[in-house]
């Protein structure tokens, strides 16, 4: 068992990418305030990945309510002690607000799918952007605040990972919590594949190592941790999340021009597909539907006795408001209770982690 565990609870903050089926305030912001009700009760720091895309997608179509909003929201976190970084769903920026309805724009979803060079639509310019934005609006709350980190849409950093991670070092970015440790996913939307990254759960990336391998510098990667559990935890797991299926607020985005319940059907078989097939991968989340609190912590142990030839292990834990609800704020609660109960655990964020390993090495 390692000396130490150091867990980062994250949280990507953001409305459903396809269609909301109820207003912000339902889908994000309501949740979003019982999630920072918790952890104040069991002082627990998390670290929140606002989408600012959308803030600017809003403003752009005078749609002011839901931006002031989620700047308020993300000002009343950081002053409450968790940490603030970035996070990008570019689809945002090309999308259009007619009728009382967004009209989805799919052809430039990640950043992958923007360009490299220099001009105002590419991806460093889009995450300068964002880097700016963050800036100005969190430092009149918190003078020594600092976007440093970044997690990207759908965790890809793949295909072209050597110039993305250049790019996110070139534009200011040093730290990324984006890799999915095994995860493997073939959709519509997104493809990536990470079965082959260091077996250490913190290492840095540079654009010569990809995810690939360690770098003496570079970016700091914190990855997302994930688990697998036997036939008998997967069948119920099956049964849970099929009996869960109502507990939406809105879907998931497809390359379908008009989102709604139907247009996103392939995207969500496939996505389930994996569930099924072969011995998957699952996320350490509690917003997944299907998991339960022995399912969660079973795969958090299974994740710490992977790594327990390291001292300390790091495990980031990834989480989305719109998809809390009663039973995943529970769950939350009793994974905080329980693993600081069996472990010699702290929870930090980004921040935290960031200024304890400030070292050019690990």
């Amino acid at each position: 068992m390692p000396r130490k565990v150091i867990c980062l609870i994250t949280f990507d903050y953001e409305l459903s990418l396809g269609r909301n089926f109820l207003p912000p305030e339902m889908v994000l912001f309501e949740p979003t305030r019982q999630v920072l009700d918790l952890c104040a009760k069991l002082f627990c720091p998390t670290t929140f990945f606002p989408d600012v895309c959308s803030v600017w997608a809003h403003r752009k179509y005078g749609l002011n309510e839901y931006a002031d909003s989620f700047e308020s929201q993300m000002k009343d976190t950081l002053l409450a002690g968790h940490d603030v970084q970035l996070h990008l769903h570019p689809h945002w920026l090309a999308s259009k607000f007619e009728n009382k309805e967004w009209l989805i724009s799919t052809n430039k979803m990640y950043l992958h799918e923007l360009p490299f060079d220099n001009n105002p639509y590419s991806a460093g310019a889009l995450v300068r952007r964002g880097i700016s934005y963050l800036d100005e609006l969190l430092r009149p709350v918190k003078a020594d605040y600092s976007c440093f980190a970044f997690r990207a849409a759908g965790s890809a950093l793949q295909p072209h990972e050597n110039e993305i991670i250049r790019m996110l070092l070139e534009s200011g970015i040093k730290m990324d919590v984006s890799v999915t440790k095994f995860l493997t996913l073939k959709l519509d939307t997104v493809k990536i594949d990470y079965t082959s990254v260091p077996a250490r759960s913190i290492w840095r990336m540079s654009p010569e190592s990809g995810t690939k391998s360690e770098a003496a510098e570079g970016l700091l990667e914190v990855p997302i941790a994930t688990f697998q559990s036997g036939l008998g935890a997967r069948t119920g797991f099956l049964w849970r999340r099929a009996i869960s299926i109502k507990q939406m607020r809105g879907t998931t985005i497809s390359r379908a021009k008009h989102q709604n319940r139907f247009a996103n059907i392939r995207t969500l078989i496939m996505q389930n597909l994996r569930y099924v097939t072969g011995n998957p991968w699952y996320i350490l989340s509690c917003d997944t539907k299907g998991f339960n609190s022995k399912m969660l912590m079973d795969g958090f142990r299974q994740y710490i006795d992977r790594h327990e030839g390291e001292e300390t292990v790091y495990v980031t834990m990834m989480n989305h408001p719109k998809l809390m609800f009663d039973y995943q704020m529970k769950m939350l609660e009793d994974f905080i209770v329980q693993t600081r109960q069996e472990y010699d655990i702290t929870f930090a964020t980004c921040a935290d982690v960031y200024k304890a390993q400030s070292q050019p090495s690990l």
